[in-house]
């Protein structure tokens, strides 16, 4: 906390407390009507502060989260290998890359980069 609120707060307190007690003098013996008055309007720019603080406040901002899937396929899989489209050469896991939920192929030897289109399989 910077010395600034602390500040602000203690001047807020000691205006609510000093508007609290107009406020409760107004009722004594020697108290006058006009003490109410001032009372709340003392602890009422107390009040004012604090919120003049709390919405100075600086809201925390969260870092952007990195979402990890992990796929478990069961049984025995055998990988086929992927082949360029345009020059036929096999690629690496290097090759593709997943932006936006799209599969994107870029061929390290002729340069070419398209996206994958799976087929339906039935």
């Amino acid at each position: 906390m910077s010395a600034g609120k602390i500040i602000g707060y203690i001047i807020a307190a000691i205006l609510i407390f000093f508007g609290v007690l107009f406020i409760w003098g107004a009722f004594s013996a020697e108290g006058e009507a006009g003490w109410i008055v001032i009372g709340i309007i003392t602890a009422g720019i107390g009040l004012g502060i604090i919120l003049l603080i709390k919405l100075r406040e600086p809201k925390p901002t969260q870092p952007p989260q990195e979402i990890i899937q992990k796929i478990d396929l069961s049984g025995d899989i055998q990988m086929e290998k992927l082949k360029c489209q345009v020059c036929g050469a096999e690629l690496n896991k290097d090759s593709i890359s997943v932006k936006e939920g799209a599969i994107f192929i870029e061929c390290p030897f002729c340069g070419s980069a398209y996206q994958m289109v799976e087929d339906p399989k039935w």
